[in-house]
């Protein structure tokens, strides 16, 4: 036997059974080999005592001292290196849903915080979790369990509409540079259905909504280029324009045989599969250009709703709640693996009622769900008393007790980031508003239809 030479496959295991692909094979100091996919590699023995080490990325290193060549096939099992620990925010609670990446190996956080990674490469540990703060760690392959603290981002934005995008977004851009602002938020589909970027869903084409006003690759480029934080708006169901187009997907009008009106607005079906997938899939298609955020808009049932007003899968208490919450879990699914975080803008007196409003936004479920929830919080909206005082005489009260009521309503792993009113205030009262949001450690977003901001209420940058 030791006069003769043949090749023979090594089998390269790790210590479950499982092939380990890419492992590195030397024989006496020499590379001779590199495992495939199914952990296999041939060797050829040419004396008869031979070294043979074999590495892998994420496994304890095995090193045989072999004298005789082998007849069959050989199998070395390594060791999977496993990392374990916790991701938590700044309380000490579980972050879920983060991701830890160590070398090629990769997990994801249970809802409690904790993960475990066969096959950890030492060296930089990165964590990371849509519209939270990257962290990172140096792991040196030993046992125990790693603990990494995640902060969630505190965006400041102000709503930039598909007009200003396409005639005036340098003065947006420089008055991010030259205030507080550390993030863009800007419509990717509004009200009136129409979609402003450069889109090329086959639906927005079809009924005419595509207006490509704007790259939205280049423009997410150029503000990450200025460490800005980028967030799309999408309006989901308030859309004219698909509903005239493709009145199957509509609300629809029982008495007038014809897409549900009221108020100017009309609604696509929050019910309807392909009304739900055409939103989904413009998140998915702007997702994919490096966007931030997806932030939707107008996720709910229509508040003004008639005995008339039908919709495919109903209007119960029940299939209201459902159906917005399943919507924006799909969206989950679909946009956190991508990287994008998924948003959600809900009606501002929900922070302190307990039921849906009867559109389907429940508080607690949404906040449950979503990465970031962004109560609409305009003073003026509310009625006069409904906190005990004047609600335009003190904005800045208003906004403190609707986020007081809600934030404890809520657990620490869902951001609150409310809209706050810029129209109809001087810039006084906004910032009021502004100082009520971070009191409670919050970022915020300022809303104008237009985009007409009250620049003044905005503090220099640092």
């Amino acid at each position: 036997m030791l006069g003769r030479s043949h090749p023979f496959e090594l089998r390269v295991l790790d210590d479950l059974g499982v092939p380990i692909s890419s492992a590195v094979v030397d024989v006496n100091g020499s590379q001779v080999g590199t495992t495939g996919d199914d952990g296999r590699v041939e060797i050829v023995w040419t004396r008869s005592t031979r070294v043979l080490e074999v590495n892998a990325p994420g496994h304890v290193p095995q090193r045989l001292n072999i004298t005789d060549q082998p007849d069959d096939d050989l199998d070395v099992v390594l060791k999977a290196r496993v990392l374990r620990g916790r991701v938590v925010d700044a309380e000490g609670e579980g972050v879920g849903s983060a991701v830890v990446r160590a070398g090629d190996g990769e997990g994801v956080t249970d809802a409690e915080g904790y993960f475990q990674i066969r096959g950890a490469e030492e060296g930089a540990v990165e964590v990371t979790r849509p519209a939270w703060i990257p962290a990172s760690f140096i792991w040196d392959g030993g046992t125990g369990d790693s603990v990494v603290e995640l902060v969630p981002f505190t965006a400041r934005a102000v709503h930039i509409d598909g007009a200003s995008m396409r005639d005036d977004f340098d003065r947006f851009v420089d008055m991010a540079m030259e205030t507080e602002l550390n993030a863009l938020m800007i419509d990717l589909k509004d009200e009136t259905g129409a979609v402003w970027y450069d889109t090329e869903n086959s639906v927005a084409v079809a009924v005419g909504a595509d207006t490509a006003v704007f790259d939205l690759e280049a423009t997410v480029d150029r503000a990450h280029d200025l460490g800005l934080y980028v967030i799309g708006r999408i309006v989901l169901f308030n859309d004219p324009i698909a509903a005239a187009a493709r009145p199957e997907m509509a609300v629809w009008d029982s008495e007038l045989d014809a897409p549900y009106e009221a108020r100017g607005q009309y609604f696509l079906d929050p019910t309807d599969p392909d009304a739900r997938q055409y939103g989904l899939d413009l998140a998915v298609e702007a997702c994919s250009s490096g966007i931030d955020e997806i932030q939707f808009d107008y996720v709910r049932f229509p508040d003004a709703r008639r005995e008339s007003a039908t919709f495919d899968g109903g209007v119960s208490p029940e299939t209201r709640m459902a159906t917005i919450s399943s919507l924006l879990a799909e969206a989950v699914a679909a946009l956190r693996p991508m990287g994008c975080a998924v948003a959600a803008d809900i009606f501002g007196y929900l922070t302190t009622a307990t039921n849906d409003g009867g559109i389907g936004q429940l508080w607690e479920e949404i906040g449950a769900t979503v990465d970031v929830i962004s109560p609409m919080l305009y003073p003026s909206h509310f009625h006069p008393e409904f906190y005990g005082f004047a609600s335009d005489e003190n904005p800045g009260g208003v906004v403190d007790r609707a986020l007081t009521d809600g934030m404890r309503r809520l657990d620490g792993r869902v951001i609150v980031r409310p809209w706050l009113q810029d129209f109809g205030y001087d810039e006084s009262l906004v910032r009021d508003q502004i100082s009520a949001a971070e009191e409670h450690g919050l970022g915020w977003m300022l809303w104008n239809a237009e985009s007409v901001v009250s620049v003044d209420a905005l503090q220099p940058a640092e």
